[in-house]
């Protein structure tokens, strides 16, 4: 429980120097750097952008939803994966009005209401795509399936984060800070999880 706590700990530590500092600041020459890649592949970042819009990620937690009811032993993952991104969400929406960093102004496509920092579509694209890359690499499915699937959710979510650039919605920064954000959500599901799973072992051999 103690490592993933720290994880969390530097993660969210991170996020806050971060969000402070680009947040009282005009954007940075890392920030900049990335206005040559808007525009680039519009098309496919709109696809990979729209896959982390509200009807993608309620789709997807349907889809979770019918895999706990059919196949229990996987009930354990999908809970820890929709109570981490449901909470998560919340948590990154209240954020982002906290550190209420403008949106870069060559944005191009839809325009969303919300600040800048931190990325909410880098949060999904972690807890999202990349829990569940590492939910089936580490599964008992077939060694060519689950490295498939893992691989495509895997690259998927890198595309989300991609697509953030090409569409001029966030700067790099935005990025580093969801992923810094879902990492913090991560390390301490992982550490709520083995805590309960420590307390039922104990309740059922004390």
């Amino acid at each position: 429980m103690r490592r993933p706590l720290i994880v969390a700990v530097l993660a969210l530590l991170a996020y806050f120097i971060l969000g402070s500092a680009v947040s009282s600041s005009s954007p940075s020459a890392f920030d900049r750097s990335a206005e040559g890649l808007i525009g680039v592949g519009e098309p496919l970042a709109r696809i990979f952008t729209q896959s982390c819009l509200w009807y993608a990620l309620t789709a997807f937690g349907i889809m979770a939803i019918i895999t706990a009811i059919v196949l229990p032993t996987w009930r354990g993952r999908i809970l820890f994966a929709v109570i981490v991104t449901l909470a998560t969400w919340q948590t990154s929406d209240a954020l982002k009005v906290l550190f209420g960093r403008p949106r870069p102004t060559h944005w191009i496509w839809v325009h969303e209401s919300s600040a800048a920092y931190s990325s909410g579509h880098a949060v999904f694209a972690v807890l999202v795509y990349g829990l569940w890359a590492y939910f089936i690499w580490r599964s008992s499915l077939p060694t060519p399936v689950r490295t498939i699937v893992a691989v495509v959710l895997g690259v998927w979510a890198c595309g989300v984060i991609w697509s953030r650039l090409a569409l001029g919605a966030h700067y790099p920064t935005d990025l580093i800070g969801g992923v810094l954000l879902a990492t913090t959500a991560l390390g301490i599901g992982n550490a709520v999880a083995i805590a309960l799973a420590s307390r039922r072992v104990a309740a059922r051999y004390g």
